[in-house]
C-alpha cells in the first residue's frame, strides 16, 4: 500500500531498522520482531505495557462485538494476539508477514490507506515517536470513530524542550555508534506540551497521560526505555 516514490526509502529503512533490531535482541532468528523469539529481558516491560492497553480495550468492547482495531508501527505485528476478540489491521514500514493480525498492510503511518472514522480503537506500541507528533495524532483522529480511542505506550516523551534536545542527541550518537545513523531521521521524541496540545486540536480528550523511563544499556551507549501511556478519547 506505499506510492512507487515512498517504497525505496521505507526498503532502506526497513533493511536497517530490521538489522538494528536482531543486533539489540528483539527479533526471533527469523528477523520477525516478536517477544516469543527476542530476548525476555527486553520485551518484559513492552508486554506489560501492551497487555494493559488491551485488557482496558476490552472493557469499552460490549459482549459479542467485534471492534476494528488498527496496531500502528505494528512491528512483528505480535500485538494483535493480545486485542481478541478484535479485528487488527496491523501497518508498519517493515513487510510484516502474516501472524496473528486479521490484516497486514505495508503502510506508512503519516499518511495511513485506512477510510476515515472507520475505527474503533488505534495502538500505537512503542511507535508514536516514528513521525512527527502533529501529523501522527492528526491521522489517528482521523481514522478514527467518534469515541474511539488511541492508546499510546512506551514511546519517549519529555517534560521540557532541553531533555527533548538531550534525547535526539542521545540517540543520534547511539544510532550512529552502531552503524545506522540514517535511523536518526527517523526518531522524532515527543514533549509532552506539544502531545497535548495536538491532541486537543484534533479532538481528543485525554483519559490518561503518564510518562516515565528507566534506563537500559546497549553497548557503550546509554538510551533511555520509555514507559509512557497515552489514552485519549475522540470526542469531536
Amino acid at each position: 500500500m506505499l506510492d512507487d516514490n515512498l517504497r525505496s526509502a521505507a526498503d532502506s529503512f526497513a533493511a536497517q531498522y530490521e538489522a538494528l533490531r536482531r543486533l539489540e535482541g528483539w527479533t526471533e532468528p527469523s528477523g520477525r520482531e516478536d517477544p516469543d523469539g527476542g530476548q525476555p529481558r527486553l520485551w518484559k516491560g513492552r508486554l506489560r505495557s501492551v497487555s494493559e492497553a488491551a485488557s482496558m480495550l476490552r472493557h469499552e468492547w460490549t459482549s459479542g462485538s467485534q471492534p476494528l482495531v488498527a496496531d500502528i508501527g505494528s512491528g512483528g505485528g505480535w500485538a494483535a494476539r493480545f486485542l481478541q476478540p478484535a479485528e487488527v489491521l496491523a501497518c508498519d514500514l517493515l513487510d510484516v508477514s502474516p501472524g496473528s493480525a486479521t490484516v497486514t498492510v505495508r503502510a506508512d503511518m503519516r499518511r495511513l490507506p485506512i477510510r476515515s472514522a472507520t475505527l474503533d480503537a488505534v495502538l500505537y506500541a512503542a511507535s508514536l515517536h516514528y513521525a512527527p507528533v502533529e501529523i501522527a495524532v492528526s491521522e489517528a483522529a482521523r481514522i478514527l470513530r467518534m469515541r474511539g480511542l488511541m492508546v499510546a505506550v512506551d514511546s519517549p516523551i519529555y517534560q521540557d524542550r532541553q531533555s527533548q534536545a538531550q534525547a535526539v542527541a542521545r540517540t543520534a550518537a547511539y544510532y550512529s555508534g552502531v552503524g545506522y545513523a540514517e535511523l536518526t531521521d527517523h526518531y522524532h521524541p515527543i514533549g509532552s506540551m506539544a502531545l497535548r496540545q495536538a491532541l486537543e486540536e484534533c479532538g481528543f480528550a485525554i483519559e490518561r497521560f503518564e510518562i516515565g523511563s528507566k534506563r537500559h544499556l546497549f553497548g557503550r551507549f546509554q538510551r533511555r526505555q520509555p514507559t509512557s501511556f497515552v489514552v485519549a478519547r475522540r470526542i469531536r
